[in-house]
């Protein structure tokens, strides 16, 4: 799993860097990245949290909370979006979902592997 640490790294890392450029731009820079500083620090933290894991021996410990947290800021913006769809249908405003996707919900489905591997690793320990 550590090759997979390095591309979930490597996701993360250029995305939040593309985020924080556009963030301190003032404008989205690649149309479905929204301009957000501090979303882009911390798929920045989660991208260092991968990294951290692959350059040391014993890597899963990382791997398995670079990918809780991925999953945690990915169902947080889930949450936001499915907020603002119930604002929008209370005031009787329309609302398009696209403009509240975010990469972070997109990149939810890519940390299930890693919660799936804690959660064995989880079960496999003496109680």
């Amino acid at each position: 799993m550590r090759w997979y640490s390095a591309i979930l790294f490597l996701v993360t890392s250029i995305l939040g860097s593309i985020e924080i450029a556009s963030g301190l731009n003032g404008e989205s820079i690649v149309q479905m990245i929204p301009s957000d500083a501090f979303g882009g620090l911390i798929l920045i933290t989660i991208s260092a949290i991968f990294l951290r894991g692959i350059l040391l021996e014993d890597y899963e410990p990382f791997f398995y909370f670079g990918s809780t947290m991925l999953a945690i800021f990915g169902i947080l913006y889930l949450l936001v979006l499915l907020a603002n769809g119930l604002d929008a249908v209370i005031v009787g405003e329309s609302w398009n979902p696209l403009n509240d996707l975010r990469v972070e919900i997109l990149l939810v489905p890519f940390a299930i592997p890693g919660l799936t591997s804690l959660i064995k690793a989880r079960r496999s320990l003496p109680p």
